[in-house]
């Protein structure tokens, strides 16, 4: 059976010894990769509080510095948000200040309202997916290191160069569920991130149902399989990764719960599942603690879930 991959990730500012105190937990418990969420707006907590949050590539350098084995990467960081060139310095950084364990977390901006505090209008789906084309052109080469110009429709850079990576190749995951950016991820990416239920929806009040959220990722999963065959790229080297924050699946309810969720992504081709912690929606930390003791690592040494 394939081995599966966990991870949490932080999307609210605390305490920042809590926080570090949190990140060594995780670590020593077992979890194959800590996120930072990467937002410019701030959610309204319980009781109609506002969430504030940190920057996320201060936040991911933060948890290099507290772990030693940990992927750390960004989850995900909108392209309407940051220049190409300083994002993929910003990767190589961390890359370097973690000593090769840095992923790059891309998406195209489907949150409307991360946009809106950056000052950008809004784009639609077509330019999206040019635009994030371009963008994972610049970060992939600027994050091989050396030197680069480059001369888009809408990113342009020239004269930046950047050291080696310590890793041979800083990995990028690219966030996308529309057909025309499922396409760019084929071309660019080495991991796909799927969350299930797109942010207009959300908008609408719509979150998928566990069986919805299930059937939609298997069909963007067999999409992707088609476009890196039509490329000429194996499906296999795509890695595919699934954040389970935005549909109604709970899967720290039970054991059995969780295996039953993990096992239905699973079979839809998803090797690394993430977590927003503090967890969500409805769940127990008496589940969630033995859940990390007893089913996961069985799941990382590949039993079936």
């Amino acid at each position: 059976m394939t081995a599966l991959r966990f991870g949490l990730m932080t999307h609210a500012a605390d305490d920042w010894s809590r926080l570090t105190e949190r990140w060594k937990g995780f670590e020593k418990a077992g979890f194959d990769a800590l996120w930072a969420g990467d937002h410019l707006w701030s959610a309204l907590g319980e009781n109609g509080y506002t969430q504030p949050r940190f920057d996320a590539w201060m936040l991911a350098a933060g948890i290099a510095q507290a772990t030693s084995h940990v992927t750390v990467g960004t989850l995900v960081s909108a392209i309407n948000m940051r220049n190409p060139a300083v994002l993929a310095k910003q990767a190589l950084t961390l890359d370097h200040l973690s000593a090769g364990r840095a992923v790059a977390g891309i998406g195209a901006g489907g949150n409307p309202k991360d946009g809106a505090v950056a000052g950008e209008q809004p784009w639609g789906p077509q330019e999206k997916s040019a635009r994030l084309d371009e963008y994972l052109t610049v970060v992939n080469r600027v994050a091989a290191g050396g030197e680069l110009s480059f001369e888009g429709s809408y990113y342009r850079t020239s004269g930046v160069a950047g050291p080696a990576p310590v890793s041979p190749k800083i990995p990028v995951l690219v966030a996308a569920h529309l057909k025309s950016s499922l396409a760019v991820t084929a071309r660019h990416a080495d991991v796909w991130n799927s969350y299930g239920t797109l942010f207009s929806q959300l908008a609408r009040g719509v979150k998928l149902t566990p069986q919805e959220s299930l059937a939609v990722t298997a069909q963007r999963s067999k999409f992707l399989d088609e476009e890196c065959e039509r490329i000429g790229r194996d499906p296999k080297t795509l890695r595919r990764s699934f954040l389970l924050a935005f549909t109604q699946d709970t899967p720290w309810v039970s054991v059995q719960q969780f295996r039953d969720t993990i096992g239905g992504y699973a079979e839809a081709g998803i090797t690394e599942f993430m977590f927003p912690f503090p967890l969500q929606g409805e769940h127990s930390m008496d589940v969630f603690h033995e859940v990390v003791e007893t089913v996961i690592p069985k799941l990382q040494a590949g039993e079936s879930a």
